[in-house]
């Protein structure tokens, strides 16, 4: 639901261990090799190392420095090559060890990375580049405790290391530790004030904290030194998806896919980035996404799966892969659903792809029966763990969002695969067989935008969980105010031109009537200028505006005493948020939509019978905020009533829910044991 963060980090990969031996006999090609090295002529000291090779074998540095060459190329088996063939000639070269390490983390060869550098560090314990790698290393098999000591005992070693500061950096950013990042990569700029890579991360963090202004910065004074960095356009992208300019984040994207058209995190953000579009973008982010499938495809082996209608009726084996297990809306939804599932007829097996945890985590841990922490395999690996696991249905929860394993279901580790609840479009996997879904936001009219087969379930295609604890309904706020509170608690960038134009004559048609909107992107001073310029520029003067950054859960809840009847947006309207005002007695207005993501706020009001408030286009919308604030008793006494409205609903209907995806798997699983067919 949340978008991914822009990219991995970058900073410094490749040892590089340099060498001068004492002689050389001839030309002296050693230092013009190396010159032409430290110069960035990487093709010309590659021909001058492999002379030295060629004529003085002894030189086995010129071998290993060969290695770096491939590694900064991404030539990883051939680096690998070179680090052995030098190791046999001198086994205790501490810098072929590294650099072997390098070419094994860059083919995701973790394990054996992590022994190439426990080897050089057994020939010396205080190997600063050793001590680098292997925290690295760990840092992709999501052992950070350790990672961190490394680094740590590294900058001890050298207080001023570049490579430690951004390594360091890196992992704290990966473990949300976001202020600590910060300061190591302000500190790495301290010694290298042009680097690309510390700009670029500095930037990455900075987004995540919500400062979209200073990041923004960071990112251009990046992209000016380096036009063509994959990395630097994916986080520029999300920057300016976040500030609302999705063409200058388009254009982004689809650079990067022109310089490196392999790179999935950049379809990731493309295909998340056109939610924020209207319906003419269907047709486009099909192809898309088609594109995105037919690149994982090319990299897959997909196992075979034979049907087989003895097996009809056993209990089945669900896989669940996600990143967001934990407190995260996606955590959420399972909260409830995942223990009322019938451990008779199912058997859970979770793929999580996230190191954090947290006391969610633990209540969804002792519901199921695995629980495999997938950061750090490849697709390859993982893949085959779920394929021995006979995993019979594999449920994708993250669609092109954050953390996602998209590309391991294009292996087809399992005979049935399926996309819900974290992602509302398609994902455009071949191999993914249904995208589960509801009537009302999988209308039988709108089966062609996908690459999978719609599968409805009754009612409502997610249970919501309520917040534990919760806080009580708040009286209604316009009945001691005096002036009606609209609001709106989602994320900024899904308010379009049109929904600022749609809001603006809300409060127009209701004088003296304030918005209210509340995000953890509003912490963004940036930001907020911009949302009450635009607002501004169709007749809302800032007086009339109440900007609020994020809260703890509790707070954030109780943030909903504050408004009398909330304003979806449009074409990307709220799930979580609309679901949670409810919850506190809040009445939201939605628009009908003509796409899996724009019908979700019908579906949410349908279920809880109150279609009423779905308008038919932004004329009808105004009418109906208008209408709902006109007779402020009744809609205090709507506001009282709306809880048990909600409790009512199949939207907490979790054991009628959780029988319904039961019934949904076991459909799904006699249909291909009778060979597909129904």
């Amino acid at each position: 639901m949340i978008p991914r963060c822009g990219g991995q980090l970058g900073g410094w990969h490749a040892s590089q261990v340099f060498g001068v031996p004492s002689t050389l006999s001839g030309p002296d090609w050693w230092q013009i090799a190396l010159a032409c090295h430290l110069q960035g002529a990487l093709s010309q000291a590659e021909a001058c190392y492999r002379l030295i090779d060629e004529n003085e074998p002894e030189y086995v540095m010129a071998l290993g420095n060969l290695a770096v060459i491939c590694n900064a190329r991404m030539r990883w088996s051939e680096s690998e090559s070179l680090c052995r063939l030098a190791l046999t000639r001198r086994p205790d070269f501490i810098g072929a060890y590294v650099n072997l390490a390098n070419a094994l983390l860059g083919m995701g060869r973790l394990p054996e990375a992590a022994e190439s550098c426990r080897q050089a560090l057994s020939l010396d314990p205080a190997f600063l580049q050793a001590l680098i790698t292997l925290g690295n290393v760990l840092t992709a098999l999501g052992e950070w405790d350790e990672a961190e000591s490394l680094y740590r005992q590294a900058l001890r070693q050298v207080p001023d290391s570049f490579e430690a500061l951004m390594s360091l950096g890196n992992l704290l950013a990966q473990s949300g530790r976001l202020i600590e990042a910060e300061g190591c990569f302000r500190d790495a700029l301290e010694l290298r004030r042009e680097d690309v890579a510390a700009c670029n991360n500095l930037g990455n963090v900075l987004t995540s904290l919500g400062r979209f202004g200073e990041a923004h910065d960071w990112l251009m004074r990046a992209l000016e030194r380096k036009p063509n960095d994959v990395g630097v356009l994916l986080n520029l992208g999300l920057v300016l998806n976040n500030l609302g300019k999705l063409e200058q984040a388009e254009w982004c994207y689809r650079t990067l896919l022109t310089i490196d058209p392999d790179n999935l995190n950049g379809y990731n953000n493309l295909l998340f980035m056109q939610n924020y579009y209207g319906e003419g973008r269907v047709e486009r982010a099909l192809e898309d996404a088609r594109q995105y499938g037919a690149r994982v495809a090319s990299r897959a082996r997909p196992f075979s799966h034979r049907p087989d209608p003895s097996a009809i009726g056993r209990r089945l084996r669900i896989g669940l892969v996600s990143g967001d297990l934990l407190n995260h809306p996606v955590g959420y939804f399972l909260d409830g659903v995942l223990p009322c599932l019938d451990a008779e007829a199912v058997e859970l097996y979770v793929y999580s792809n996230r190191v954090q945890e947290d006391a969610l985590t633990e209540r969804l841990k002792r519901v199921v029966s695995g629980w495999i922490m997938t950061v750090g395999l490849q697709d390859a690996e993982l893949a085959q763990r779920i394929h021995a696991d006979r995993v019979d249905i594999l449920m994708d929860l993250s669609g092109h969002s954050a953390r996602n394993r998209l590309s391991v279901f294009a292996w087809k580790p399992a005979p049935i695969q399926v996309t819900w609840l974290g992602y509302f479009a398609t994902t455009g996997v071949a191999a993914m067989d249904y995208i589960l879904g509801d009537p009302y936001n999988l209308p039988e009219n709108e089966t062609d935008h996908f690459c999978e087969r719609p599968w409805r379930l009754p009612d409502c295609y997610l249970s919501f969980t309520p917040p534990d604890p919760s806080p009580p309904v708040g009286p209604l706020p316009a009945l001691t105010q005096g002036y009606i509170t609209f609001g709106s608690f989602n994320n900024p960038n899904k308010m379009t031109d049109a929904v600022v134009a749609c809001w603006s004559a809300v409060l127009q048609a209701v004088p003296g009537s304030r918005l209210f909107l509340k995000s953890q992107s509003l912490l963004d001073p940036v930001l907020c200028q911009s949302v009450v310029a635009r607002f501004e520029a169709c007749g809302i003067g800032a007086e009339r505006l109440l900007l609020e950054g994020p809260s703890s859960r509790a707070l954030y809840l109780t943030a909903y005493h504050r408004v009398d009847v909330a304003l979806d947006s449009f074409p990307y309207p709220g799930v979580t948020t609309s679901v949670e005002g409810l919850w506190m007695g809040v009445p939201f207005v939605t628009r009908k939509g003509g796409r899996y993501l724009s019908h979700q706020g019908e579906s949410i009001l349908s279920n809880v019978g109150l279609s009423e408030w779905i308008a038919e286009d932004c004329r009808d919308y105004v009418s109906k905020a208008v209408a709902l604030v006109r007779d402020v008793e009744a809609l205090a006494r709507l506001r009282l009533a709306l809880r048990e409205r909600v409790q009512a609903s199949p939207l907490l209907a979790t054991r009628l829910f959780a029988d319904n995806l039961v019934r949904a798997w076991q459909g799904m699983w006699r249909l291909w044991c009778e060979g597909g067919k129904e």
